[in-house]
């Protein structure tokens, strides 16, 4: 149980300033609230309409039949006192402010924040914002925010959270996960976090049920030792935890400050917290949602460290590429056993080595079934911890994508290893990542992927747990 299951699963919600345009900042909380599955008891409030999209509207939070878990405060900063004062004083245990102008415009902004603050604190309100687009919980369909993209991406429940205290990092991520047809359980925005933080929504997500990964943008951490003690919650509850962490030069602290009044959430102590409690920290959007099919994959969950990597291409010169990286990374290539040797000697052209790694050649385009064997054979060798499969030049009907990444991903799944595949051709990525395959557009960038994912799994592992043990995890 968390303080915020009655935020991220509410048994009544209030938007103050509902609109009849479901497309306006306070119409669209409460047509998601309709649309989404959402249970608990709706409250529109608008004083100055009798309906609001089919619902009553009441005149102000003290109007209402009871005190909602949530009011949702779709009004202006010069309104947004008045408001929260009166939930404050009723009762109401969440209050959300989307309205901007506080403490990233300067001392004023700061100083009007911390009223704030100090009115939520008075009634024992936890505060969500200001400057944030409010937080989506799609398990409950409690969908408490204005961002359009939920309507362009539908959303589906799953296994990975997002918190960000960028509105548009978060629904960025969580729209390139959909794309994947990756689920995600919530999105929460913390904005100017006044009171709410993200070390609070780590927290609380992480005991959620069903939650195995969470992902993280942090301009700044303003309380290390919370998030010390939300990240060792989210460890000890097995949650793999990622971390954009931004803000890390001059310039960038600069503009964080104008984002949202943050300093920054990157020193040395910090970078030597967060790799203590078990938090990766990656560098960008593309490589924290490229990292998540890996960290989903039920065959990539114990992986050595470093894995011995077995490299499969359609291509010479990307075996080669993929062998110089390997080398940079320090990753060490599999020596494959006998069996797979002779698999290989039984599949490919007398001109092709059965070596790593393994170069397909252009028999590829005259066999479709050539991929699904080797790929089988290969990932179950016991030399072999992870593949990585490039696929290159592919393009025309006579390469048979689809069952290409279906029969890969086959093999992994039975064989329990991690797979990834690289390619420059964005078709293939998009087939095998409707798989559930992890995929880069090029050998280094899928190599370090693999590294660093297998030694943050090590790390998350509890000591004393042999490398052969998690082979048979």
């Amino acid at each position: 149980m968390s303080a915020l299951d009655s935020l991220l699963a509410p048994a009544s919600v209030a938007v103050v300033g509902a609109s009849d345009n479901p497309h306006k900042v306070g119409g669209r909380p409460l047509r998601y609230l309709l649309d989404q599955g959402y249970a608990g008891r709706i409250y529109a409030v608008n004083p100055r309409q009798r309906s609001v999209q089919g619902l009553p509207a009441f005149a102000g939070l003290d109007a209402l039949p009871e005190v909602p878990d949530v009011a949702v405060l779709c009004v202006a900063a010069e309104q947004a006192e008045e408001q929260l004062e009166l939930a404050a004083r009723l009762g109401v245990r969440h209050a959300l402010l989307f309205a901007s102008g506080y403490a990233e415009v300067g001392a004023e902004g700061a100083a009007r924040e911390q009223r704030l603050l100090a009115i939520a604190r008075s009634g024992g309100l936890r505060l969500l914002g200001p400057n944030s687009i409010g937080v989506a919980s799609f398990d409950s369909g409690a969908v408490l925010s204005f961002a359009s993209i939920y309507t362009d991406h539908a959303p589906a429940d799953g296994a990975v959270a997002i918190v960000s205290q960028s509105g548009a990092f978060g629904v960025s991520a969580y729209a390139l996960l959909r794309e994947q047809g990756i689920g995600v359980r919530c999105v929460a925005a913390t904005g100017n976090e006044a009171d709410l933080c993200c070390a609070d929504f780590v927290d609380a997500l992480a005991r959620r049920p069903g939650v195995r990964l969470l992902l993280l943008y942090l301009e700044d951490v303003q309380d290390a030792a919370l998030m010390r003690r939300a990240l060792e919650t989210a460890r000890a509850h097995g949650v793999a935890v990622l971390a954009v962490r931004a803000a890390r030069s001059t310039e960038g602290r600069r503009s964080a400050r104008w984002h949202t009044g943050s300093e920054g959430a990157a020193d040395a102590r910090l970078d030597a917290m967060f790799a203590a409690a078990g938090c990766r920290t990656v560098a960008h959007l593309g490589e924290l949602v490229a990292s998540v099919p890996l960290y989903l994959d039920p065959a990539a969950r114990s992986p050595a460290t470093p894995p011995r990597i077995a490299i499969v291409s359609n291509s010479g010169a990307s075996c080669v590429l993929a062998a110089d990286a390997a080398d940079r990374l320090g990753l060490p290539l599999a020596e494959l056993g006998a069996g797979t040797r002779a698999m290989l000697d039984a599949s490919l052209p007398p001109f092709s080595l059965n070596r790593n790694p393994i170069d397909l050649t252009a028999m590829l385009l005259a066999d479709a079934s050539l991929l699904g064997r080797v790929m089988t054979g290969v990932l179950a060798d016991p030399g072999v911890d992870a593949a990585l499969l490039g696929l290159l030049a592919i393009g025309g009907p006579s390469y048979d994508v689809p069952r290409f990444a279906r029969e890969a991903r086959q093999a992994a799944l039975a064989a329990g290893r991690p797979l990834a595949l690289y390619s420059p051709h964005a078709h293939v990525r998009a087939t095998f990542a409707r798989e559930g395959v992890a995929v880069y557009t090029h050998e280094a960038e899928a190599l370090q992927a693999l590294a660093e994912h297998a030694a943050h799994r090590r790390a998350l592992q509890p000591a004393g747990v042999a490398q052969e043990e998690l082979h048979n995890a």
